[in-house]
Parts: C-alpha cells; structure tokens; sequence
C-alpha cells in the first residue's frame, strides 16, 4: 500500500498542478502528512521516499503518455485520502483495508509495471512479493503501517519542511 501511496503521490503531483494546488490544500497535506509522520521516520519508509525520487522522472513520462492513468491516479488519490488522514490523525485503526482497495492498487501497479522500464518493472516485482498487498485486506491502516514501515517514532522537534504553504 505505501508503494501505491508514493506512486500515488508522484501523480498528485501531475493531477493537481500547482494551479489547482490551493483547490486541494487539505487533500496535498494529508498526503505530505503521510510522508512526513509515516514514511520519513522509519528506515522502510525512507526507502519508499527514495523509490518516489528514483522513478519519478520514468513516472512522469508514463502519466504524459496515457491520461487514463491519471485519472486512476486520481481516483485512487481521492479514495484514500480519507483513511491516510485518519492514519496520520492517530485514528488508523477505524479504517480497514478492503479486497477492493487493494485490487485497485494492484490493477494501477500492473498497468505502471507494463509501461514501465525493466528496472522498475523489477522494482514493482520487488516490492509486491516483499509485501504482498493481498495480506493486507481486512487489516486497519495502523496495523498496516505497523506491518509495512514499523511503528511511528516520537515527533520530531521541528516539522519538516513538506507542508503546503
């Protein structure tokens, strides 16, 4: 899921152009809330960071290439929203993952692994059988988070530097 999640991030990036950006403010901070107080403390999310900044730029050439995958993109962004926004406020055990969540996600690996270049079609390989997604369905986002990148660590003592003004 933190795979799709960083995927997923890249693409809010290309859908919500920094024209549209203060339309979707709250939408833009949860998903940096979730690379600031779930992915940057842990060393598992940090290599989730380092995937997004590897292939952002091969990433970007597939969105330009098919829109349709935008718009997966997209939707994808909006669906989980909500559940990564309660994740971040500390209510990540009142969400389940679903089986329909996850075939999503997978549906959108499999398009981007087809397009993708033989090094990250063997990423996507990688990190779908180092954590299968399936194993997820029925867990909350906390106990995914848990599963995934470990358990949050304390606060930092200065935010980092990702919020959007």
């Amino acid at each position: 899921m933190f795979l799709a999640t960083v995927v997923a991030l890249l693409f809010a990036c290309i859908a919500f152009s920094s024209a549209r950006a203060a339309d979707y403010m709250a939408l833009l901070d949860t998903y940096w809330d979730v690379h600031d107080q779930v992915l940057f403390p842990t060393n598992s999310g940090r290599h989730y960071i380092d995937l997004f900044w590897t292939y952002s730029p091969e990433l970007w050439q597939i969105a330009v290439a098919d829109p349709a995958l935008i718009d997966e993109s997209t939707a994808i962004i909006l669906q989980f929203e909500p559940p990564l926004r309660a994740l971040v406020d500390g209510e990540g055990s009142t969400v389940v993952i679903t089986d329909s969540m996850v075939r999503r996600v997978e549906s959108f690996l499999g398009a981007l692994e087809e397009r993708g270049s033989p090094a990250l079609r063997i990423t996507i390989q990688t990190e779908r059988a180092r954590n299968p997604l399936d194993r997820l369905i029925g867990l909350t986002f906390e106990e995914a988070r848990l599963l995934l990148v470990g358990p949050p660590v304390p606060s930092l003592s200065e935010p980092l530097p990702t919020r959007f003004p």
